[in-house]
């Protein structure tokens, strides 16, 4: 790789380093994360495994637990772990559009990931994004090479890191039929082997895990979540297409305009909008027509259309299985896709005749970006942050603590508290906690608890404005 990647890529880790700073609240998804790294460090293994619904795989609070041996501070390593994954998958992105193109095109596509706001929002923070993103790219990129090379040793690393993007998100399943097209794009008697060494590697080092999902579900399947046979069921007949379409917000062009229409307006909207920061759908349009990569390179190119649009077919089911969306299920397929858009503004550049073209136009567009990458970040929830430090200091660390919303427990520096997903009165008297806080999600819950424990207060304190409030309790009379 030339030393200009390797520059990219330490651009891109201090963007999100920087960025990181900017973060008010952690979100819940990774004060989950750092309880699970919490509990892998107690050797409470089990227990980790289960934290969360659905509870998500373990190598993200894996590599936070290992990182907070040698620095001491778990939430600073697992934001350490997602912003250097984060940054070094440009390495990969860059072989992959140099090799299918050119330096420049490769320049341009990791400068854009560099600083594209929906990937810097979910690598700044202790959640898996960072490290999905730089196992699954290494991959694709490994595997490719070891089919072009016939090279046993890369056939195996892509395996390698194959199992380490499924070990840090279920989507990383998708990379076994994607080597195994990749071969076929790559034909010869080397990859009719490839493949079934790739297969063999990835179910040598998944196993455990597949094991212990087997043991917790009594199915195989690549996951302790119910999303994907929500999706086989409805795809079956066993469930019915659009039952119980999910009440959030996400989900209302869904119900207004139908499966089909609603389903093309949520993806589309959140795909150009939050994903690609509207303007660069532009460009991926432009870069889509005729695209002309290197002689040689058409194979490689229609590895990456396929890595990005199949990508996006289960996410499309999920509407008609009406399971839980958020755009960041489309940070992937818009990363694989910004080598075409770098195509998109090199054509664009060319059309004006002036050499200074692309690096202006690239230049505007990573200058944007890069305001909104330092943007405030969760400064309404900042309510449950002082709830949770309001705990800390009146009753001490380790105490057993319900909340609405996991980040009180986070700040609070609570013990775990397994308590099923639908809380009732009885499981938290079972429980004998020591602290409740709660958001204005479940007024009846928390009346009963008011009836029987003293009030600590409500946060923040005083109330402001956009900030939404959360009331603690303490367990005592």
């Amino acid at each position: 790789m030339p030393r200009r990647a390797w520059l990219l890529a330490l651009g891109a880790i201090a963007v999100r380093a920087a960025a990181s700073f900017t973060v008010a609240v952690i979100q819940s998804d990774g004060t989950r994360d750092l309880r699970m790294a919490e509990l892998i460090e107690a050797g409470r293994f089990t227990e980790a495994l289960l934290v969360g619904v659905p509870p998500p795989p373990p190598l993200h609070p894996l590599l936070t637990a290992l990182v907070d041996v040698a620095i001491g501070n778990r939430t600073a390593a697992g934001i350490a772990v997602s912003v250097i994954l984060g940054g070094l998958a440009v390495i990969p992105l860059y072989w992959i559009a140099r090799r299918t193109w050119d330096d420049r095109v490769a320049t341009v596509a990791a400068a854009l990931y560099s600083l594209l706001p929906a990937v810097v929002d979910f690598q700044i923070e202790p959640i898996t994004e960072g490290a999905f993103m730089f196992f699954f790219l290494a991959a694709m990129a490994v595997g490719w090479s070891a089919l072009e090379e016939r090279s046993w040793e890369r056939t195996v690393a892509a395996a390698g890191c194959a199992a380490l993007a499924w070990l840090t998100r279920p989507e990383g399943i998708y990379l076994l039929p994607l080597f195994a097209a990749a071969a076929l794009f790559r034909f010869s008697r080397f990859s009719l082997v490839a493949v079934p060494v790739f297969v063999a590697t990835w179910l040598v080092l998944a196993y455990p895990y597949l094991s212990f999902i087997h043991a917790h579900t009594g199915r195989w399947q690549p996951s302790l979540s119910p999303i994907p046979g929500m999706i086989l069921d409805t795809l079956t007949g066993a469930r019915a297409p659009g039952t119980a379409v999910q009440d959030f917000e996400e989900y209302r062009e869904v119900r207004k305009h139908g499966i089909l229409l609603g389903g093309a307006v949520l993806l589309g909207a959140n795909f150009f909008g939050k994903a690609l920061f509207y303007v660069l759908g532009l460009f991926l349009l432009l870069g889509l027509y005729r695209p002309t990569p290197a002689e040689g390179r058409r194979s490689l190119l229609a590895y990456q259309l396929l890595a990005a649009f199949g990508y996006l077919v289960p996410i499309a089911l999920s509407f008609v299985a009406s399971t839980p969306f958020s755009h960041r299920f489309l940070l992937l397929p818009a990363t694989l896709l910004l080598p075409v858009i770098a195509v998109g503004l090199v054509r664009a550049a060319e059309w004006t005749r002036r050499p200074q073209a692309l690096p202006i136009l690239a230049g505007a567009l990573c200058l944007a970006m890069a305001v909104r990458d330092f943007r405030p970040r969760r400064a309404d929830k900042l309510g449950m942050k002082e709830a949770g430090l309001a705990i800390l200091k009146s009753i001490g660390p380790g105490k057993r603590v319900f909340a609405t919303h996991g980040q009180v427990e986070f700040y609070a520096q609570s013990a775990w508290v397994p308590l099923p997903e639908t809380v009732t009165i009885q499981d938290l008297e079972a429980a004998k906690l020591d602290a409740f806080a709660f958001g204005p999600s479940d007024p009846k819950l928390e009346e009963r608890i008011r009836e029987r424990h003293r009030f600590l207060g409500e946060f923040p304190s005083p109330p402001r404005k956009d900030v939404l409030p959360v009331r603690v309790y303490l367990a005592t009379p």
